[in-house]
Parts: structure tokens; C-alpha cells; sequence
């Protein structure tokens, strides 16, 4: 085997610059944008449109996209419910407490006798619920998903996906803005915090489609308004394919890695813009060098129908204003089939098209496959002949952009394919064919910045990579280069604050760890910061200090048994002995269970 190349090397070679003579540049503006996506333009929320559009709206409320994130309401919910996950050893209990929802999980030992008791009362459901529904509470200022999940088809309470394993996070796994994306209408992130937000819009609404109607109703607010053609909302029927297609890419399109655009976001994106403005997604390339077919959008891409026409898209089978009714469901497709073929172009006679599926086109030509997901299946969205054989199983060898990237210079397209193999040598470090992808990622982004397009996304990428090759000197520099670019608590801030505060923990500078730590424990909730947070509030005489970061880095991480042996040691050194003992007796007991995971998994 080739040895992996060295980044310590790399980072002597590339790095010949000083960081303090390098300038950012603000990227080309955007061309042809409708007048309602212009940034200045606001949102006003689905309840504006109601009085001029109400059969629109009416129509809206037929689709999933009205509940793909609803309040929770007890009374439309499969309750009470218990069962126990047995590879965590953990019970789950779904009931209902006044006009709340709760869900409980109850960490058991390895005699079966509870340790730990955690609950919360859930406040939205998550996902349109024709599958599945998630859950999602609150812990302070934060949002979280339930380790507890409804599956429609089986009609069962389990836990959530993701979740089927010894170690699941169970009511630790805090959700950012990125995990709402695809579900809520519109945010407010406090202060640019993906991480703290209040929900403007539950569900998916007008705007997401159409674009911010501020401009819209204001204009026809005005007297003797007429009809107006000047872009200030988007018709998504009026736009080409590219651009119609990426209101939908926009939540549909789910890739293996993904990357924004220089001090772009997901939520910059408006409609009627092209989606690679502001971010690329990249699939795995296969060892033939196709791209992996996964998800809805390139299997789309691969059917005759998509390629041999310019007018297949989405929304020629999903109108965004009509769901059939489910008796209706199959004449429904079979004649958006036939509006371009003929009945005859089957090949297959109606007696045996009805013995086969019933006289449904998609049964046989966009069948049902089985997802990741457990207890579902999802469409297969390639249309076309689906042999019975199974497919022939390629190792993943590379990244491919999913969509063009013809708009996009060589520079930026180095950057976000840099970026994404960063992601993906993080996720999949053992895969062989990625071993590489770190050195790839530093080179690259090496050379943007040396091109003067170091922006903060890039410097965190760079400080992690240079922290994980031992380059201490590098990785502080990149780090306090971002803190002066990110003035807001982003992914790069955080990260950057986090990577500084533990080497400065590791040089036993608790002072500088401490302030670090302090910082990103109110941007983000991680039971790993709390814990090093305590671990230097009692190096510097603080030890109550240090046992409130370990509750919370308990109550995040209830399983783990590191927070309550700490705290055993704290008590013991305050002379409270009753409280040291319950802690030292609690970690004993979850060192054991997590003996008992461990055996059990290896099993």
C-alpha cells in the first residue's frame, strides 16, 4: 500500500505566504436576478398571500409541503406508547402530559435497573408523516431530535433513524438551521447562530417557491395596481428548466458531500436564482467512472425521458397545487405518463399490464425500492425498464458534481471540490480510495488561499487539517485568522474557537481555554466542550463552576460516564461525600453497561 502523502510536508512546501498581507475578495456579482430576489426584498410569511390567492392556498394545504414540519398536537398522536431498544438497553415511553406530548428514555444497567431518567415534551413533528414523522423538543435556547420516531407503514413507535445502534445519542443530537432547511418556511438565527433560531413559518410555505413577496404586496397595495410582469414574485412554470429545477434541488437534491459558495448559505439561496450560485453537492463517482444514481435528482437525470427532452422536469408530474386523492393516485400518474407517450409504447398488452401492476406505469417503471430508512421505501425516481437482478455492487472511487458547474471559475470550482473531499475523508476515513482526500483538500485550498480567496470556511478547513498533522504553529494562526473574519457564531467561529481552545488546554493555559470554552458552549451544545469546559474551571479553582458545565455535559451525554466520575472527585474534594458517592456509584454502573454495549456490539 502507497503511504499516505504527507500534509506536514505539503503545509512547508505551499505555505509561502503571511497571513497578514492577504486580502479577501468579494465574489462577481449575481446577473438576470428576478426583482424579488434580490436580497434587500422580505419575506412576509404565507398568511399575506391567503386574501388575493385563497384558492391557491387552499390547494397549498392538500399538499405535504403544508405539514412537512407541524405543532404537535396530542390529540393526533398514537399515545401512550412504551418499548425497549435492546442494543442500547434503553426503554422509551411516548405519553401525554396535560396539552403536551412527552417522550422519555430511561438508560438501564446492566442488572436492568435505571440509572439515568431524561424526558422532554416535543414540540414539532417533523416530516410530512406519509412515511414517517421525527420529533423535535427544545433544551434552552436550543432545538433537538427525539431518539423516538413514528413509522408510518408499520405503524410502530422506534426509535428514530440513525439511531439503532449501542450507542445512539439519545436526546443529544442538537439540530442546526442546515436540519431545518428542508422543513420550515422561513428563520431567524440570533445573531447569524445556525444554531439558535426562532421559527418565523413552520411549514414549507409560499415563498420557498416563489420567492419573498414584500415587493409583491406592496405593489399591489398600490391603488389601481395592474397586473404586474416585472419579477417581483417567480412563477416557477415561467422559468427554464435549470432554474425551475433548483426550487426543488434546493431541498431534493441530497448528496454525498456539499459545499457553499465563499460567505454564501443556504439560506441566501432565492428562487429564480441558479442553486450553484451559492452551493455545490457532489456524488460519488463509481469505479467506472459513472456517477452514483441515489437520490431523486440524478436518477431524474439518467431517464431517457429527462435527456431526450427540455421540457421533463419536477413539477411535470408533481404539481405543487394538487395531490391526488389516493383512489385517484394511479390514473393520475398513468396520464401524465401518456401526455407524452402513447398507451401502445408500453410493450406490454393491458391484460398483462394489469395482471403485472395493476395498469400503473410507475409500479413497473418507477418502482418502490427500500431505504436506509428503516420501516421505508421510497420511489425510484430513474424512469425506465427495473430489472429484478440486484445491482452490482462498485466501490465509491471519487466525487462528481451533481449539477453543471459551467458558471462557476476553475477557482471556485477547486475550492468547493476541496471542501466536499474534506467532508467526505471525515465521514469515511477508512475507505481507501478517500485516504488521500485530506492532502487533496489541503493543496487545494492552499493554493485558493494563496490566491487571495482565504475565507473563513477555507482557513477552518485548513486549521483542522493542519492541527491533525501536528502543525501547532499553523493551525493558531489559520484559527485567529478566522476569528477576525467571522465576527458572527458560524460553523467557522465555532470551530475555530473550539480547535484554540484545546490547544491552549493542552499547553495547560486554562486561562485562554477556559474564555475559549466559556464562548462556544453558548453558540452550540456538545457534552465533549462542557467537559473540558469543567476540566478548566477546576484547574482554575472554580468548582462549582466546573460542576455545572458537567451536569449539562451529563444531561447531554447521560450514557457516559466520564462527567460523573469527575464529579465524584469534585464532591469528594468539597467534603460532600453523599453526593460523591451517588456519582462515584452511577459512573461504576455506566462503565459497566458501556462493557456490556461493547461485548455486545463486537458480537
Amino acid at each position: 500500500m502507497m503511504p499516505t502523502p504527507n500534509l506536514s510536508r505539503c503545509f512547508a512546501v505551499l505555505f509561502g505566504i503571511t497571513f497578514c498581507q492577504l486580502i479577501l475578495l468579494a465574489g462577481g456579482a449575481l446577473a438576470q436576478t428576478p426583482a424579488n430576489a434580490k436580497p434587500d426584498v422580505g419575506y412576509v410569511g404565507t398568511q399575506a398571500c391567503i386574501a388575493c390567492h385563497q384558492e391557491q392556498y387552499q390547494s397549498y394545504l392538500e399538499t405535504k409541503h403544508s405539514v412537512s414540519m407541524v405543532s404537535v398536537d396530542p390529540d393526533q398522536e398514537q399515545l401512550p406508547a412504551k418499548f425497549y431498544h435492546k442494543p442500547s438497553m434503553t426503554d422509551y415511553e411516548v405519553f401525554r402530559k396535560g396539552d403536551q406530548m412527552i417522550h422519555r428514555e430511561i438508560i438501564r444497567g446492566v442488572d436492568g435497573q435505571e440509572l439515568v431518567r431524561n424526558e422532554h415534551p416535543v414540540l414539532y413533528t417533523i416530516g410530512s408523516g406519509t412515511h414517517g414523522k421525527g420529533y423535535i423538543f427544545k433544551d434552552g435556547d436550543f432545538l433537538g431530535q427525539s431518539p423516538v420516531s413514528w413509522y408510518q407503514s408499520s405503524k410502530t413507535w422506534d426509535v428514530s433513524p440513525g439511531y439503532d445502534v449501542p450507542f445512539q445519542p439519545g436526546f443529544g443530537r442538537i439540530l442546526n438551521s442546515e436540519c431545518f432547511f428542508c422543513h420550515v418556511g422561513d428563520m431567524d438565527r440570533k445573531q447569524g447562530n445556525p444554531n439558535v433560531f426562532h421559527i418565523n413559518e413552520v411549514a414549507i410555505g409560499c415563498e420557498r417557491c416563489h420567492g419573498p413577496g414584500e415587493a409583491h404586496v406592496a405593489h399591489y397595495q398600490l391603488p389601481n395596481a395592474k397586473p404586474d410582469e416585472t419579477g417581483k414574485i417567480v412563477n416557477p412554470e415561467k422559468l427554464d428548466r435549470v432554474l425551475s429545477e433548483a426550487i426543488c434541488q434546493q431541498c431534493h437534491l441530497q448528496a454525498a458531500g456539499k459545499a457553499l459558495l465563499a460567505n454564501k448559505d443556504d439560506w441566501d439561496y432565492r428562487p429564480g436564482l441558479p442553486l450553484t450560485d451559492f452551493r455545490v453537492d457532489y456524488q460519488y463517482k463509481l469505479g467506472d467512472d459513472s456517477m452514483r444514481v441515489v437520490g431523486h435528482i440524478e436518477q431524474l437525470h439518467m431517464s431517457e425521458c429527462y435527456t431526450k427532452t427540455d421540457s421533463l422536469t419536477c413539477i411535470t408530474c408533481h404539481d405543487p397545487h394538487h395531490t391526488p386523492p389516493p383512489e385517484d393516485t394511479v390514473a393520475f400518474y398513468r396520464a401524465k405518463c401518456l401526455s407524452c407517450h402513447q398507451d401502445q409504447d408500453c410493450g406490454e398488452t393491458k391484460q398483462r399490464r394489469d395482471s403485472l401492476a395493476g395498469n400503473d406505469c410507475a409500479k413497473c417503471h418507477m418502482p418502490q425500492l427500500d431505504t436506509e430508512v428503516p420501516h421505508t421505501a421510497f420511489r425510484h425516481h430513474r424512469i425506465g425498464i427495473h430489472r429484478d437482478e440486484a445491482p452490482v455492487q462498485q466501490a465509491n472511487t471519487g466525487l462528481a458534481s451533481v449539477l453543471s458547474l459551467d458558471d462557476l471559475s476553475a477557482l471556485q470550482k477547486q475550492r468547493t471540490l476541496a471542501i466536499a473531499k474534506y467532508q467526505v475523508s471525515q465521514e469515511d476515513p477508512q475507505n481507501v480510495h478517500f485516504r488521500d482526500y485530506g492532502f487533496d483538500a489541503a493543496r487545494a485550498l492552499i493554493e485558493v488561499k494563496n490566491q487571495g480567496k482565504g475565507d473563513a470556511e477555507v482557513n477552518t478547513v485548513l486549521s483542522l487539517l493542519a492541527a491533525a498533522q501536528r502543525q501547532p504553529t499553523i493551525a493558531k494562526t489559520l484559527s485567529e485568522e478566522v476569528l477576525e473574519q467571522e465576527k458572527s457564531p458560524k460553523r467557522p467561529r465555532v470551530e475555530a474557537l473550539r480547535l484554540l481552545a484545546q490547544m491552549a488546554f493542552q499547553k495547560q493555559d486554562y486561562e485562554t481555554a477556559v474564555k475559549f470554552y466559556r464562548e462556544v458552549t453558548t453558540y452550540q451544545l456538545q457534552p465533549f466542550d462542557f467537559f473540558y469546559l469543567a476540566l478548566c474551571e477546576q484547574s482554575l479553582g472554580n468548582p462549582q463552576a466546573a460542576i455545572t458545565a458537567l451536569n449539562r455535559a451529563a444531561s447531554l451525554a447521560p450514557n457516559v460516564a466520564d462527567s460523573h466520575r469527575l464529579l465524584a472527585q469534585i464532591y469528594t474534594q468539597l467534603g460532600q461525600q453523599d453526593q460523591a458517592a451517588k456519582h462515584s456509584e452511577l459512573a461504576n454502573q455506566l462503565q459497566e453497561r458501556i462493557q456490556a454495549l461493547q461485548a455486545q456490539a463486537a458480537q
